[in-house]
């Protein structure tokens, strides 16, 4: 009994590095094209599938909440995430060591902050928007997983707004 006891604890505890180097070896370096069709895209203003939104504009934003292609780049230390639509680009770069990044976007601010859970890339923060209608803030999430084989990058994002919360998947598949 004793002798698997002690197999036991010595599989947890060979297991246990390989939790922590997960999140080390995870790259989410590359260049990443919206598969739509796999995508559970936003719906109400700004959102719902096919046409609306340049670049951001418009009066729901879509292009801010999905990009058709995404350029990462990572190191140790950061994830540069470079997002293109409609022949515009605008690029963030979460430092990796769980501190604020806070972003001027359009009329208002972004401030995240980025963690890892697990092999898990997740950014939490707020949005501060002014309008013409009053001031307000966006609670938002990401969580950022790849596929085993690495060619599938899901984006999962949860945002709270003045109308409730709002969540859906962005799916992307990398560029050979």
């Amino acid at each position: 009994m004793k002798r698997v006891l002690t197999l036991a604890a010595l599989a947890v505890l060979l297991g246990a590095p390989a939790a922590t180097v997960s999140a080390q070896d995870t790259d989410f370096s590359g260049t990443w094209n919206l598969d739509r069709n796999s995508s559970e895209l936003p719906q109400g203003r700004g959102g719902g599938r096919g046409g609306g939104g340049r670049g951001g504009g418009g009066r729901g934003g879509r292009g801010r909440l999905m990009a058709e292609t995404l350029v990462i780049t990572q190191t140790a230390a950061s994830v540069t995430v470079e997002q293109q639509s409609d022949g515009q680009s605008r690029s963030i770069e979460y430092a990796l060591d769980g501190s604020e990044t806070t972003v001027q976007q359009g009329n208002g601010t972004l401030t995240v902050s980025a963690s890892w859970d697990g092999a898990t890339l997740v950014t939490e923060g707020t949005q501060s928007i002014e309008t013409g209608r009053g001031n307000f803030t966006l609670d938002l999430t990401e969580r950022r997983t790849l596929s085993s084989d690495g060619r599938t990058l899901t984006i999962e994002t949860t945002r709270g707004t003045p109308r409730g919360s709002q969540t859906f998947r962005l799916v992307y598949q990398k560029a050979m």
